[in-house]
């Protein structure tokens, strides 16, 4: 059988090259904390309306792909990603840029025209609804989206990173799917999204160990990098231990329903087995790129899994309590 000298290898097909370039599967992270705001506005202010749902998981989903883009834009441009050796794929960004599979001015393009788009969901939401206070709850995520790596703040070279991505996936998100389902605020939506906010950051966290020897190398010192492997690994442990000691607290104090429906959200332990896995196989390969791999997919499926069995607890405990 003879090859062809004149045929090259062709990319992957269009829509596939677009999901892996905006990197849709992380969009869990921005799912997750949006519906749960959602059921919460149901549950406490007993106020929903499906349409204005889309919109705001339609407008967060576009601000979360311009981030991930952002973020692969700079990080190859300050020659970040061009530093990883390793083939984590949860690890060293999305490889576009590096591949030269879009170009540059292409992949900033869509990334600035979804910030746009999502951007616009959100004024469309304080002009038409009245809903001033979400301006500074989007500022925070637009301003973040740049911001991140963005020149010249470059929050994750700086060390902060890591809380940025906590606050905007876990508060902010859940406090502005809820506020504008709600029209006002509460102290549940906010209890309600630090768990979910300590796990997405422990994703962010758990994904940097591999890259700590690229990172190192143009001076991006996340936490991670700057706590070495030993307090890291204490710290990540910390936040998913954190997250589980949060929800039997609220469901013993009775913070989001009263009786025996306040115990629906512990249904979120059943995603004990992801953190246990995660946690074991960290502890004994942190120093190794590719034998980590099963700990960095736990912990996105630990964050999944809790954040969805959250939200049908506390969707049990407003069905219940009705």
């Amino acid at each position: 059988m003879t090859t062809n000298p004149t045929t090259q290898v062709k990319g992957p097909p269009f829509l596939a090259l677009w999901l892996r370039t905006m990197r849709i599967p992380f969009l869990q992270a921005t799912i997750v904390p949006v519906i749960l705001g959602g059921v919460i506005a149901f549950q406490v202010a007993h106020a929903f309306n499906l349409v204005t749902f889309l919109l705001t998981l339609l407008g967060a989903s576009l601000i979360q792909i311009a981030t991930n883009m952002f973020n692969d834009y700079f990080d190859f441009k300050s020659g970040n990603d061009l530093q990883v050796k390793h083939q984590n794929p949860f690890a060293g960004g999305g490889r576009i840029l590096t591949a030269g599979l879009v170009k540059l001015s292409t992949h900033i393009l869509v990334a600035t025209t979804c910030l746009v788009l999502g951007s616009l969901i959100g004024l469309y939401f304080i002009f038409a609804l009245s809903l001033p206070y979400l301006f500074i709850l989007g500022l925070i995520g637009v301003i973040s989206t740049y911001a991140y790596v963005g020149p010249p703040f470059r929050l994750a070279y700086r060390g902060v990173g890591e809380l940025i991505v906590g606050l905007n996936f876990g508060p902010v998100m859940t406090l502005g799917a809820y506020y504008v389902q709600a029209h006002s605020f509460a102290i549940e939506p906010l209890l309600a999204s630090i768990p979910v906010g300590l796990l997405i950051a422990a994703v962010l966290w758990i994904n940097e160990f591999p890259d700590m020897d690229a990172d190192n190398a143009v001076g991006k010192k996340t936490l991670v990098l700057r706590l070495g492997y030993a307090r890291s690994i204490s710290v990540y442990v910390g936040m998913v231990v954190t997250a589980y000691i949060l929800i039997v607290l609220y469901a013993l104090l009775e913070i989001f329903s009263p009786g025996i429906t306040s115990l629906t959200s512990l249904i979120a332990l059943l995603s004990l087995p992801f953190a246990a896995k995660a946690i074991k196989i960290l502890r004994v390969n942190y120093k190794d790129p590719h034998a980590i791999i099963p700990a960095n997919a736990n912990t996105i499926f630990l964050h999944l899994s809790f954040g969805v069995l959250a939200i049908l607890g506390f969707a049990l405990g407003a069905a219940l309590g009705l």
